[in-house]
């Protein structure tokens, strides 16, 4: 058993499968689809201010086939990503999220297959003023919801030499029911891709640049690790059409300045962005008072010190990127930033931090969680938002181990967490938990085995008495003695596996010869792989 010290559960959190049926049209699925079919992670969340809908989505393989299915060739270690099938995935509720429906991926919609782009993952889901395109103005009632992603050109489709990734954004008016043909944020035309997107819509009603949608991401030059600076983007046409792309950070990463990811961006009450990120040993931020046109040059938020990747007693990668929250309130300048730093060198232990800005300096304000591998967990993937009366939500992941020094099927335990403030953010409450299942790290993996996987980000929003916190699970997954195995010779061997599952897919890299590759469909567990997006519906 592990030796953990956890957070009576909250009385008021309901936690709820949102990719139910794990394939779409498949209600047997659940428990039938195998890896890597049965994989989500990365998701993302967002609800309509008009109504009780949510939307949700997740990097979600339900159309990839199984390890050795015969399309592949019937070679049973092969679970790669399968080319021209997409992994943006859709689920909606009309309830407040108490029950959820599995729409299928983007690339079921019309517009997508019309198109000549295949969904790549990395979803962020915002709900922004519905545009109208006679009048070229705005709705103060009714939203469109937008949905951004990564995408490819699919086989066949590319013309001439273009590198994938580009990103891209649909929009849809009826709370996620059917999508529109993706729309071009940025190409991939002259660099080796682009990744860490997001997107923000300003919905206060006291900004004079209410309506538009801003994007940010890293484009990655050259090598990958070469280069990589933030870069961000604006439309005021409801996503249809985007400014060109303006660089706000240095491109250089060497030993020194380290990279540029996991921005974040948004807007406050008086319509000035907010874009924010990790670089080098502190989150930056620069910030833009005429609707995204320029930025001022990055400026610090506070000092971060990065999680040890992985997390001692996993396997999977981490990070340490922040999440960025703004006060709805009208004419508001208050915003807050959250996120995890490591405070033990070897990586047993860390804190949770939220910093607070009104338009000026940034400060930390709390603390409200520190844990060790050993006790009450190590936190990571906060998702963070505040609610219109000001209150702060935020909700995180926590890992505990029994044996920090290895990993592997039994010895780490996974749960989420959640703790608010009223405004101000200067006291929280104690965290509560709020997943009822424990989730095992050791039933995750990437395609091709090589380490767990858990993604690299969660998401929390708020509205009126409630927030929804979504994340990844594996309470449903299963652990295989042989990935373990073949997971630990990687690591004793000193080969290379701590980069991007999607630089591998790319490169077409292969395990070392000299290892034994497992094959899932005969020596693991039916349910091993099996990941799921989980929203806890909480009533702070």
């Amino acid at each position: 058993m592990l030796a953990t010290v956890t957070p009576a559960l909250a009385a008021t959190a309901v936690d709820v499968q949102a990719n139910r049926p794990q394939v779409a049209g498949h209600p047997s699925s659940d428990t039938t689809a195998r890896f890597p079919t049965n994989k989500q992670n990365e998701p993302t969340v967002a609800v309509d201010p008009a109504s009780s809908h949510l939307i949700a989505g997740s990097n979600d393989e339900q159309e990839q086939p199984a390890c050795g299915a015969a399309v592949r060739g019937g070679d049973p270690t092969d679970c790669s990503f399968f080319p021209g099938v997409g992994t943006d995935g859709v689920y909606t509720s009309a309830n407040g999220g108490a029950s959820w429906t599995n729409r299928g991926l983007l690339d079921d919609q019309a517009g997508w297959r019309a198109s000549p782009f295949v969904s790549d993952g990395d979803p962020v889901i915002v709900y922004g003023p519905r545009y109208n395109t006679e009048t070229r103005s705005f709705s103060r009632s009714a939203y469109d919801a937008y949905y951004e992603s990564l995408a490819s050109y699919k086989p066949g489709s590319a013309p001439g030499n273009q590198a994938p990734e580009f990103i891209v954004v649909s929009r849809s008016s009826d709370n996620g029911v059917s999508w529109t043909r993706p729309s071009v944020i940025v190409s991939a035309h002259g660099y080796t891709f682009n990744d860490k997107n997001a997107i923000w819509a300003d919905k206060n009603p006291s900004s004079p640049f209410y309506g538009r949608l801003y994007a940010s991401w890293t484009q990655f030059r050259g090598i990958p690790g070469a280069a990589e600076p933030v870069m961000t983007a604006y439309s005021t046409n409801g996503g249809r059409t985007w400014s060109g792309p303006r660089q706000l950070s240095k491109a250089s990463n060497n030993a020194v300045t380290g990279g540029r990811q996991g921005s974040a961006v948004r807007t406050d009450g008086r319509g000035n962005v907010y874009v924010a990120w990790e670089d080098g040993r502190n989150q930056v931020y620069a910030v833009s008072s005429d609707g995204g046109f320029s930025y001022s040059r990055p400026r610090s938020i506070g000092p971060v010190v990065d999680l040890v990747d992985p997390i001692p007693g996993s396997n999977f990668r981490n990070d340490s990127f922040l999440s960025l929250a703004s006060d709805p309130a009208a004419n508001s300048t208050t915003l807050y930033a959250a996120w995890v730093n490591r405070t033990a060198a070897d990586g047993s232990a860390a804190e949770l931090v939220v910093y607070r800005t009104t338009g000026t300096a940034w400060s930390k304000v709390a603390t409200p969680y520190t844990g060790a591998v050993k006790g009450r967990g190590v936190p990571f993937f906060q998702g963070l938002d505040v609610a219109g009366d000001g209150r702060i939500d935020l909700g995180w992941q926590a890992l505990t181990a029994v044996n920090p020094a290895t990993f592997g099927t039994g010895n780490a335990s996974i749960n989420s967490y959640y703790s608010s403030s009223a405004a101000g953010g200067t006291a929280f409450t104690a965290p509560s938990r709020v997943s009822t299942v424990s989730s095992d790290p050791a039933a995750s993996a990437q395609n091709n085995l090589q380490r767990q996987f858990w993604g690299d980000y969660n998401t929390l929003v708020s509205k009126g008495n409630t927030a929804w916190f979504i994340y990844t699970d594996s309470r449903h997954g299963a652990g295989c003695p042989a990935v373990d195995a073949y997971q630990r010779f990687l690591v004793d061997s000193g080969a290379v596996v701590e980069q991007e599952e999607r630089e591998d897919r790319k490169a077409g890299k292969e395990a070392d010869a000299d290892s034994d590759v497992p094959a899932p469909p005969t020596e693991c567990p039916a349910q091993f792989g099996n990941t799921d997006a989980f929203v806890s519906v909480i009533t702070p």
